[in-house]
């Protein structure tokens, strides 16, 4: 076990080193220290399933990506099956386990608001409350803590925490249902499956989404649907500025939106309409006021 005396740290157990393929060190370098221990020595101890128990508050982003085999960092993409755990003495910053797929996360403390890809679940370590990712609790009906809940249909969040990248990299045919708002980055690398979020979702929603459903009840935030490679967004509201950006293939649907070129607006068909009708469960002349944006 690795044990790392922490002082709000950024970043701890971060597998994507803050995005390293984007700064090249700039603004993380791997083999910077924390208490003797560099963020690469982390990521492999993770990597090989050991422990890394954090004493102290770990600053935020803390288990980014965690159990994720990144094509970007030469991995093979998809999880790392084996991914061990981080142990937290003390509280965590926000924006923990982003993107996670793997591993699990014990924390004795606080964590600041928004989560990542988490969940809490039945904790075998007394006096740590313990959070694994929501895309491992779809592919393996792994149960969660109330008032959440979770079957072999999928998963209810019903625990009022606003998280970011909800369902990241889901390959599943499961719902997750979300009472109320989503962070940034909701269906972030999805494949399949489908997300309904009863209130308004982030900037960012569907980035990079390579299949499935999202249904927004409420608005989202800008660059909805970017670099979007397949699959649909519903949005009931407005869906912001800068939709479709960089997109290859895939449709928003929304009643507002401001697609950025080649990206355009255009009337959905028929077929098209009934879906949205169904989708948001609206009558099918209401359904006529939305708008198909896509390349």
């Amino acid at each position: 076990m690795l044990q790392i005396q922490a002082s709000g740290e950024r970043c701890l157990c971060d597998f994507t080193f803050d995005f390293y393929w984007q700064h090249q060190g700039s603004r993380l370098d791997m083999d910077q220290t924390v208490s003797g221990i560099s963020f690469r020595e982390m990521v492999q101890a993770l990597r090989q399933g050991e422990t890394i128990k954090i004493l102290g508050d770990a600053g935020s982003r803390l288990g980014s990506s965690l159990g994720v085999d990144l094509l970007r960092l030469k991995g093979k993409g998809g999880p790392i099956e084996a991914a061990g755990k981080i142990i937290v003495d003390g509280n965590v910053g926000s924006h923990m386990g982003i993107s996670m797929l793997r591993g699990a996360i014990y924390v004795s403390g606080e964590i600041k608001s928004p989560l990542g890809n988490v969940v809490q679940v039945h904790s075998d370590l007394t006096g740590y409350n313990k959070f694994v990712s929501i895309t491992e609790i779809l592919e393996k009906s792994m149960p969660v803590l109330e008032p959440n809940a979770a079957d072999k249909n999928g998963l209810s969040i019903c625990d009022g925490i606003l998280r970011d990248t909800l369902g990241a990299r889901n390959p599943t045919d499961k719902t997750v249902r979300l009472q109320g708002d989503a962070g940034m980055s909701t269906g972030i690398l999805m494949r399949s499956g489908l997300i309904v979020i009863s209130g308004d979702a982030g900037p960012n929603t569907g980035v990079l989404m390579q299949g499935g459903r999202i249904v927004v009840r409420g608005r989202t935030g800008d660059f909805t649907g970017a670099e979007m490679r397949g699959g649909e967004i519903l949005v009931e509201g407005d869906a912001g500025s800068f939709t479709c950006a960089r997109m290859k293939d895939g449709n928003v649907y929304a009643k507002e939106g401001k697609p950025v070129p080649p990206a355009r607006m255009q009337m959905p068909s028929s077929r098209e309409l009934a879906a949205i009708s169904q989708a948001l469960k609206i009558p099918l002349l209401h359904a006529m006021m939305y708008r198909k944006l896509c390349r």
